[in-house]
């Protein structure tokens, strides 16, 4: 082993087994065979394509995004390009006019050791010049989608336009531009979401452009069922001392309410509760309206309502006539006290309304009917108008009942 020629025979053995190695793993053959089986041919799927063209000026479509590539060739080769997946498959279309064309599929950057095929071999597709137009976004949803009486307004879109980019006569052919909104439960107040922008042709089929933006900010109100119900205003609350409320007006008339069908349909007015318990002097309250229950807006919120007081004041009508209810036709009433039977009366209210006031608006009255012959003291009643106090000077009178037929 000393010896330099048995280290070069050595050396000469080594060199020969590699070259032997190599040879078969290069060739899979020895002497042109097959004989250790390592040629193979593997599909591999889905392999992206590329595309090559103008893509300033151009729009390409129809082209496939995936095509199957077929290789044969020493095992080795063909493990690594199926591991690395490191070829490229495309289409050459630098050259290509504008229209539909069929173009062969490439391959680049494999070992020219593999024989390669693509399936398909090649592709028809359509190039077009590239062009940028702006359209108006429409909402598109369902009316299923809202609680059953909840009505959708008119969709805010923001942006309302998006720019949209591919062949012209894709662009050409656009009717539709929509934004589809969805919601996963039922909707019963204003609805806010981001939808993606679709693009369609006449026959509602997608079209393949680019949309910027490819989503769009879309809010829907939702107006719940309503009714327009007239104001009753309600005094609530005791007045102080010697103030009287002469007028409430209220700024609106009449409201819409907002809330269940059912709870409408039972309505006929909205009551309005005006708190008098704290007014001294005429002013304008802001009232807000109280909601019955099963509803659920109401618009206007509040309102104003203009209340008009009036001072207490005192008046005297003297000779009231005492009227006789219930006098059978047999008797003859005559009165002892007050002898011309007539009463005077305190009355104390708003100034207002004692201004105009007659003795002819009041009653003086007796009732009779259960009345047998003799003297009696009968009480005396006194009418007048509404929010007055009314005082007799004398609270009853006597009277004397004598049989017409004894006389």
């Amino acid at each position: 082993m000393d010896s330099k020629w048995f280290l070069r025979g050595l050396a000469l053995v080594l060199a020969l087994l590699l070259y032997v190695t190599a040879f078969i793993d290069d060739n899979g053959t020895i002497s042109g065979t097959n004989a250790n089986g390592n040629t193979r041919t593997e599909t591999i799927e889905n392999v992206p394509v590329v595309l090559y063209y103008d893509e300033e000026n151009l729009v390409v479509s129809n082209a496939p995004t995936h095509v199957n590539v077929i290789v044969e060739g020493p095992s080795s080769f063909v493990q690594s390009a199926k591991n690395l997946r490191d070829f490229v498959v495309f289409l050459d279309l630098t050259d290509a006019k504008l229209g539909n064309q069929r173009v062969n599929f490439e391959v680049a950057e494999i070992s020219d050791r593999l024989k390669v095929s693509v399936q398909p071999a090649s592709a028809m597709v359509n190039v077009q010049e590239k062009v940028t137009k702006e359209f108006v976004v429409e909402a598109q949803y369902s009316k299923g989608m809202f609680e059953d009486g909840y009505t959708p307004e008119e969709p805010i879109i923001e942006p309302k336009t998006v720019k949209i980019t591919g062949g012209k006569d894709i662009i050409d052919s656009i009717a539709y531009v929509k934004a589809t909104v969805e919601s996963d439960k039922k909707i019963s107040e204003t609805y806010n979401t981001r939808a993606s922008v679709t693009v369609l042709d006449k026959n509602l089929n997608k079209l393949d452009v680019v949309v910027e933006p490819n989503r769009v900010n879309v809010t829907i109100p939702v107006v719940s069922p309503n009714k327009t119900l007239p104001v009753k205003v309600k005094q609530v609350g005791e007045l102080k001392g010697g103030i009287y409320i002469k007028s409430m007006i209220p700024a609106v008339r009449e409201v819409v309410v907002f809330g269940k069908k059912s709870v409408l349909n039972n309505l006929s007015e909205i009551e309005l509760e005006v708190d008098v318990s704290d007014i001294k002097e005429s002013k304008v309250i802001k009232v807000p309206v109280k909601l019955p229950e099963g509803l659920t807006g109401v618009s206007p919120e509040t309102i104003d309502v203009e209340v008009t007081i009036d001072t207490e004041d005192t008046v005297n009508l003297e000779g009231i006539p005492i009227k006789i209810t219930g006098l059978g036709r047999q008797f003859n009433l005559s009165f002892l006290n007050p002898q011309n039977g007539q009463v005077n009366v305190r009355v104390t209210g708003p100034s207002e309304v004692l201004k105009g006031l007659k003795a002819s608006d009041i009653e003086a009255l007796i009732q009779v009917s259960d009345l047998e012959e003799g003297q009696h003291n009968v009480e005396i009643i006194i009418n007048g108008p509404q929010n007055i106090r009314l005082q007799p000077n004398i609270k009853s009178a006597t009277i004397e009942l004598a049989n017409l037929d004894e006389g």
